[in-house]
């Protein structure tokens, strides 16, 4: 006995309304944040990539977020629009560690070996940083730090 087309249109209809009532359950949930991130660089969010528990809002354990590469390279712009949620994982200290350095951290220390990491420098860079350099020796500084400036001395008097 086949079921008859109305019969699965009614099954189809049901199903659907179970499942935007589901969604909007899921949306009125009381503990997630003012600004919580509706959509990342790399697409829209789903509730699993954070929460373990979407019903009690428990986070996954820290090991288990990485952030995309894009999310990295413009973390900048969540980060100044809202340090409360950036301060749901990390310390104040970890935007400190890369941004008030007054050391050089070398980039096979500071991102190891992580398939994400970004190389800081392309690879004529050697031959064409001393004109970068000279026009924003700040963007130099953010990593290398103002402590290097002897070892800058060497080679550009």
């Amino acid at each position: 006995m086949r079921p008859s087309s109305q019969s699965l249109t009614l099954l189809a209809l049901v199903a659907l309304l179970f499942a935007l009532a589901a969604c909007a359950q899921i949306k009125a949930l009381p503990n997630l944040p003012a600004n919580h991130p509706e959509e990342l660089a790399s697409g829209p969010v789903s509730c699993t990539e954070c929460h373990e528990d979407q019903q009690k809002g428990t986070l996954k354990q820290y090991a288990a977020f990485n952030h995309s590469r894009s999310f990295i390279t413009n973390h900048r712009f969540y980060a100044g629009s809202d340090d409360v949620l950036c301060a749901t994982c990390h310390k104040v200290s970890f935007c400190a560690d890369c941004h008030t350095n007054q050391t050089e951290i070398k980039p096979s220390v500071k991102n190891g070996s992580r398939p994400d990491r970004v190389m800081p420098h392309r690879g004529d860079y050697l031959t064409l940083h001393k004109i970068e350099g000279k026009l924003d020796p700040a963007s130099c500084h953010r990593c290398h730090g103002r402590a290097n400036n002897e070892r800058c001395v060497v080679c550009h008097r």
